[in-house]
């Protein structure tokens, strides 16, 4: 993933310093959105803000002060601070068959090169392919893991990080991505992709109350 300076991604030390100042006497609100992968972090979220007396509300992204993601997006021009790291998954149904996969072996899979278990050491099974809806940041990663090769036509589309973790726990032949924190269920672990950032954008320099429940978040 490219870096540039333009793109403020860094942490912010600076912020460290302010999160023991005294606790505003009026409660402040903050905007949030979390897309379906970044959830967990919002939970956080919520821990810090209470600290600092700050009511978070759910919102659009279009509309909020602070919107959490998994990964970089590709026209990232606002300031962004990195929270966290997660790994991102390639995770089967158990009756697959299957232990480990290469990156290169789910490529062929996922383009519908590969089409049925057996052919990759795994049971005699088809092979149900999942991926996200356009648009969401773990289908972003999904896309820089595949380097250019096409999805299969037929492949079956999660609208959230919980519903591919549900149709890939409970689908036998089923192959897909989790971030780790939300793989659970019925999903085995075949690859680790790649190790993503956890970001927190907001449209213009963090002040106030913002600023130190970031600080808080990225301890």
């Amino acid at each position: 993933m490219k870096r540039a300076a333009a793109l403020f991604l860094f942490m912010l030390p600076w912020l460290w310093g302010c999160a023991t100042v005294a606790t505003p006497t009026d409660s402040a609100v903050i905007q949030v959105y979390a897309s379906s992968a970044t959830q967990p972090w919002l939970v956080e979220m919520y821990d810090c803000a209470r600290q600092y007396h700050t009511l978070l509300v759910v919102a659009d992204p279009a509309t909020a002060d602070v919107a959490l993601r998994l990964g970089e997006p590709a026209d990232l021009s606002a300031p962004a601070f990195q929270v966290d790291r997660d790994d991102f998954l390639v995770v089967t149904h158990p009756q697959t068959g299957v232990g480990t996969l290469t990156l290169e072996q789910v490529r062929a899979i996922i383009s519908g090169q590969v089409t049925n278990w057996s052919e990759v050491g795994g049971n005699n099974v088809p092979i149900q392919v999942w991926v996200y809806s356009k648009g969401e940041d773990v289908q972003q990663a999904v896309e820089q893991a595949m380097q250019g090769l096409p999805i299969a036509s037929s492949a079956h589309v999660a609208t959230s990080a919980q519903a591919m973790s549900d149709s890939v726990g409970s689908n036998p032949g089923s192959v897909g991505f989790l971030p780790r924190r939300r793989k659970a269920g019925n999903t085995h672990e075949t690859l680790t992709v790649t190790t993503l950032p956890v970001l927190a954008i907001t449209p213009s320099e963090p002040q106030g109350a913002l600023k130190n429940v970031l600080a808080c978040l990225q301890k």
